[in-house]
Parts: C-alpha cells; structure tokens; sequence
C-alpha cells in the first residue's frame, strides 16, 4: 500500500517569527569540562560569572558562590567631587551554585536595595565588596560579612554583616559589625607601626580619628575554624584578625596578626598548619602575592616568599587572591581563587567588566610546609590524588 505524503507549508510570516525566535533565543552555555584561569567564565544561562572578590560555601553537596557584580554602570574619573578615578554603583551580591565546581547557576542577588535617605548603608556609591559567608552551627545561621566602601574609602570603611535562613538568601542586613562590649585594643590603624605589624608608609593616617569602637573594612575575609569559632580578617599592609563572638554577630577582640602583611587576605589550614596569604599595596596593579605561615591562628607567622610558579609569576598571573576553596571529599586539596582585573586605565583604574577569574590547585609539600600554585591552561580536580580521608 503506497501511503502519498502529508503535503505540509508554511507562510512567509510563520517563516519569518520561526527565524526570529531562533536568533533572540537567550545563548545556551556550552559545558565546561575544565578550569581555564583567566578566561570567561559563562554560568548556565550563557553569561559571564559575576561573582568577583569573593568566597564560597559548601552546604548539603552545593557549593554556594558570592561575589560583587562588575556588570553595572560606571562613574567616569573626575565625575565626583574630589575624585580622580572612576568608580561603579552598587550591584549588590550576587549568589550562584554548583555541584561541580564548573557549571554555575545564578541563584539571586543580595543586598542590592540601595537607600537614597540620608544614613543609609546601601547607598548607590556605597560598594558592598569582598563578600564571605559562613555558617553558624549552632544557630543554623549563615552570616554574611563583606566591606562597605564609599568612594572617599573614608565616610564608608566599615564591615556591615547580614543574616540567612538557607545559603542562597534573603539575606537581612543587620548593619555594621560592633563590638560585644567594649574593644581590648584601639587605634591598630595609626602609628607608630613595630616591625613585622605592615608598612610603614601604609598607615592609614584618616583613621586617627575613629571612634574606639569603630571596626575599619579595607580588605576582608571570613574563616571558620575547625573548632567551630569564626574570625574576620582586615587587612591593609598591617593584617588584624577579630574573633567573632559565638554566634558570629559582633567582635569579642582583636589582634594584630604579626608576622603578616598585605591586602586581599585568605586563609586557610592544611594538617594543623593556618596558611594566610595577601598581596603587595599596588593599588588596582597586579603583583608578587605571598605567603605566611603559623601553627596557630594566633600567630606569629612567619613569611614565606611568593607562591606563585610558572609564567606570569611575577604578577600572580596578573591577578590578586580573593579566596582559598576547600574542596570537599579530596584530602588536602585546595584551590586558590583570584581575580584578574581588566587593564588599568590613566587614573589607576581597571575596566571591571573585562575583569575575569584564575582558580588553581594549590600543591603543599606536608613535610616542610611549603604550598606552590603552579600556571595552568586547563586543568580540573582529578589533578588532586586521592586520599585516606585524613584531614
């Protein structure tokens, strides 16, 4: 039996919104299958990964990433009283996840509801930066800290934190961080400076006059020890680590980090081991990040040198650490985050939107140590052997 085929047509119009649809279809990623440092990271839905000076968290199989949004509009140079470089509006934080560490879905973002009012935080200037969230076993809360910045690095220079009942939000900003009570030492950030507390030069001389109980952002970062307490670290040549209280919502004290210094801090800690690493003051210009060592978190620690091994050492691969990753079910496996920020215009300025990532294993010898980040093209995790479960 000869069956005559089904004649099928279609209008010119039904041709041309066929076509259509397909051409303003949003792009869909193509997978990732390896970490390619330096290049553009798309997300799922087929953008570049705006997650930029941040940190993750590992919760329930998801790995929860934070970061600042450099997608938004910029101020040009000399655009602000007083001002001779550019500067962005505040994106707020952005919150992706991923099960793999390579495809990442953009889950929300936070704290991006900018006042206008007179003494309010989230002002459009005021940029939330260096985002980092732990968890608070004990209260099931996840605390966020990050550095809320006004464009004078002055009026705003403070820590603001914020609370969440699940790690992809809503966050609640709670305000600035405080004190529990009253402040076991002032002034950190005036000199006269003793040797291995900073630079000398890099006194921050505005901040002679803080109030005592005034906590000064700069750079900063959360760790979580394994002990269960969390601590905030600032830095800006002299490094200051605070102990948060029991359920991470103010300062119970402060202490120089001696030994240490730099900006863009990041610590970690390898088979009783605390790694703290910062780079050199350069301003947006990439440099030689180093390293420091302890056997407690307390201190003293003692300078390393460089870390960085292979082509383009000399800048840390043209970027500036943001964040070490503990990968979850490889012993002794970390991953050192950066951001490469876009070239650096006249006023000492990077083109934030050009800005990109560099994540690399770190290699750590147990016997002396001694941690490397060795150059890679590409690369992905079966670069970390597997192990006995040892911590």
């Amino acid at each position: 039996m000869r069956i005559s085929p089904i004649p099928v047509s279609l209008s010119r119009r039904a041709i041309f919104a066929l076509l259509l649809a397909v051409i303003l279809a949003p792009p869909v990623a193509q997978a990732q299958l390896s970490f390619t440092p330096g290049q553009v990271w798309l997300d799922e839905g087929g953008m570049p990964v705006q997650s930029h000076t941040g940190g993750l968290l590992f919760e329930n199989g998801v790995y929860y990433w934070y970061g600042m949004n450099f997608a938004g509009p910029e101020i040009p140079a000399r655009t602000l009283p007083r001002l001779d470089y550019a500067w962005l509006l505040n994106m707020g934080v952005t919150v992706y996840s991923s099960r793999d560490l390579l495809a990442w879905k953009l889950e929300s973002t936070q704290l991006a509801d900018v006042s206008y009012g007179p003494g309010g935080l989230l002002q459009p200037l005021n940029l939330v930066v260096r985002p980092k969230v732990v968890k608070n076993d004990a209260t099931g809360k996840y605390i966020m800290m990050a550095g809320l910045i006004s464009p004078d690095f002055d009026v705003f220079n403070d820590v603001i934190y914020a609370e969440a009942d699940r790690p992809e939000g809503p966050f609640r900003l709670m305000g600035k961080l405080g004190w529990c009570g009253k402040p076991n030492a002032t002034g950190l950030w005036t000199g006269p400076w003793e040797p291995g507390t900073g630079q000398k030069d890099a006194q921050w001389g505005a901040a002679a006059g803080d109030a005592p109980d005034r906590i000064r952002a700069f750079d900063t970062t959360l760790y979580k020890d394994d002990d269960g307490k969390a601590y905030l670290i600032t830095a800006h040549s002299r490094i200051l680590a605070y102990e948060l209280s029991a359920d991470y919502t103010c300062a119970s004290r402060v202490e120089v980090m001696r030994g240490a210094e730099g900006e863009a801090p990041a610590l970690f800690k390898d088979r009783g081991t605390y790694y703290l690493l910062a780079s050199r003051l350069t301003g947006w210009f990439p440099n030689r990040n180093s390293y420091f060592t302890s056997s407690s978190i307390h201190g003293p620690w003692t300078a390393q040198g460089p870390f960085a091994k292979g082509p383009g050492e000399e800048t840390t691969y043209g970027g500036q650490t943001t964040f070490v990753l503990k990968v979850e079910g490889k012993p002794h496996a970390f991953i050192f985050m950066a951001d490469r920020f876009g070239d650096a215009s006249g006023h000492d300025f990077p083109d934030f939107k050009t800005a990109t990532h560099i994540w690399l294993p770190i290699e750590i010898d147990a016997a002396t140590h001694r941690m490397t980040v060795n150059w890679r093209r590409s690369w992905d995790l079966s670069v970390f052997p597997p192990g006995t479960g040892a911590k």
